[in-house]
């Protein structure tokens, strides 16, 4: 019962925050999207989908889409030509109605979306050819329900597409956990500061953000065969942005100044310190999918 209202109250936080357009994170900034751009695919000016398609044989005929949102994901893969159909699944209705609009608008007749719990996953058998998970997953309460849903749905080698934070759970955080990016935060010019010192980076208006988040590397691979990841941190700028005031900074002193966050994140990370944020690509068990074999 409570996993159902904690998943109803995240729906329609969600639904209100997509359809007033409201929603802007540290990975909307320019040099920061280069940042993660070059982390996951190696060049600055190659995003991870473009990547992706370079890296499968041929477009998926049918491919499933959990947690879509406002369908951003699946206009990409369809424009993108690396998907001739796939279905959208999310609880929130109004994120679903934005997702079906945005679809129309741009012409593309491959989407198609309905309602769905990841906790109570419904999926047809080995209907598709892949899943994807794009800052979806760290929703699910119930981790091995999803996961064991989305095999079952998946035919034998099926591609699982996963771009999710991973970082501590919201229950996992204390002080200590921000101690590192508190002190980078401390030395930072007053100008550019919303407060004198971070938060908990915990979004207590959603009681499903980062329910389970900490244990999703784990958990895909109990369910599918691991074939790569790609790390590319949010340890500091997550943490910090919502902090910042910027707009009053040039272009290129705010890519700077954010240059330097960036600088302080990549040392954080070589001295042995997990990402919070991963690409993974695995495969439903079965035969070889296409070049990954």
């Amino acid at each position: 019962m409570w996993m159902k209202l904690r998943s109803y109250i995240g729906s329609r936080f969600w639904g209100r925050t997509l359809s007033e357009g409201s929603l802007r994170t540290w990975m909307g900034e320019e040099v920061v999207r280069e940042y993660i751009n070059e982390s996951v695919t190696g060049s600055p000016n190659v995003w991870p989908i473009e990547w992706l398609k370079t890296v499968v044989p041929s477009p998926f005929t049918a491919a499933v889409s959990i947690g879509c949102g406002e369908g951003a994901l699946e206009r990409d893969l369809l424009s993108k030509r690396l998907c001739t159909s796939i279905l959208g699944i999310d609880l929130s209705m109004e994120a679903l109605r934005l997702a079906e609009s945005k679809a129309a608008e741009q012409g593309l007749a491959g989407a198609r979306y309905e309602q769905g719990d990841m906790n109570a996953l419904r999926l047809p058998a080995a209907s598709f050819d892949a899943a994807f998970f794009h800052q979806a997953l760290h929703h699910a309460e119930d981790l091995d329900a999803c996961l064991s849903a989305t095999a079952f749905s998946l035919r034998p080698g099926a591609l699982v597409y996963s771009d999710e934070y991973v970082g501590p759970s919201r229950g996992e955080w204390s002080l200590s956990r921000i101690q590192e990016a508190d002190n980078l935060f401390a030395g930072l010019p007053v100008s550019v500061k919303r407060s004198r010192h971070l938060k908990l980076p915990v979004d207590w208006r959603d009681p499903t953000e980062a329910v389970r988040s900490s244990e999703i590397p784990a958990a895909l691979a109990r369910h599918f065969e691991i074939l790569e990841c790609h790390d590319y941190g949010g340890n500091f700028l997550s943490v910090i942005h919502p902090h910042l005031r910027l707009d009053h900074l040039t272009a290129p002193e705010r890519a700077e100044f954010l240059q330097s966050i960036i600088d302080a994140e990549r040392e954080h990370l070589a001295a042995g310190h997990r990402s919070y944020y991963r690409v993974a690509l695995a495969r439903a068990k079965g035969r070889a999918f296409g070049p990954m074999s």
